[in-house]
């Protein structure tokens, strides 16, 4: 069994990031809304209920601002890069208004789906290229069409990277994948941003990948 590279497909990138307190005065806030708003597909303005407010748009996009705290997350309906663009542009925008330093990444997210083409082709990828589980061992848990998955927890320096392989229940023909990785460094702008964000896309196009489809080549 071979899988197309062509079809492993990231569909959601999100970001969460600390920063010392600034002011976020609603009416600025509002200000800001409407200077940024339409270019990133941000069409509806909600305060919180203390401080702060959400951005957020009709195909999922999202910026949720905090006095110590940016989340702003976007599925990637035209790939990886135009949905890191959307997200981290409007990161670096928030930075900029409101004169915020130093940024701790609490987290990048990654969801990504492989399509196999095949239920039993994604099937196959999971239970005997990933998973190496026999058919006799499934057998033992007494039920129907039983699915698996995996979760890998992987630490490098200060990072920590969680990925999930799992069956998609709702189209057997494809594999789900959802990388987190947490990071204790600071970083000191929105380009180190996109170079974090870039790192675990590579992980998933390159180890995470390869480890998927390693039974499979020989």
């Amino acid at each position: 069994m071979s899988l197309n590279p062509d079809l492993l497909r990231i569909e959601f990138l999100g970001v969460t990031l600390r920063h010392d307190e600034v002011d976020l005065p609603r009416e600025d806030l509002a200000i800001f809304f409407a200077s940024m708003g339409d270019r990133y597909g941000l069409t509806r303005l909600e305060f919180h209920a203390d401080v702060g407010a959400t951005f957020s748009g009709p195909d999922g996009a999202e910026c949720a601002l905090r006095p110590a705290q940016i989340a702003s997350c976007g599925v990637t309906s035209m790939g990886y890069r135009e949905g890191l663009e959307r997200v981290v542009g409007v990161v670096g925008e928030a930075v900029e208004r409101y004169g915020i330093g130093d940024l701790w990444i609490e987290d990048i997210t990654l969801v990504a789906v492989w399509d196999a083409e095949d239920p039993e082709a994604a099937r196959e990828l999971l239970v005997d290229n990933v998973l190496q589980m026999d058919e006799d061992r499934l057998d033992l848990l007494d039920g129907d069409d039983v699915s698996m998955g995996l979760r890998i927890w992987r630490r490098a320096g200060e990072s920590s990277l969680e990925c999930a392989i799992e069956p998609m229940h709702a189209e057997p023909s494809k594999v789900y994948l959802r990388l987190v990785q947490t990071q204790g460094e600071v970083i000191a702008d929105t380009a180190a941003l996109r170079e974090a964000c870039d790192g675990v896309r590579d992980f998933l196009t390159g180890p995470l990948t390869a480890f998927m489809t390693a039974r499979a080549r020989r």
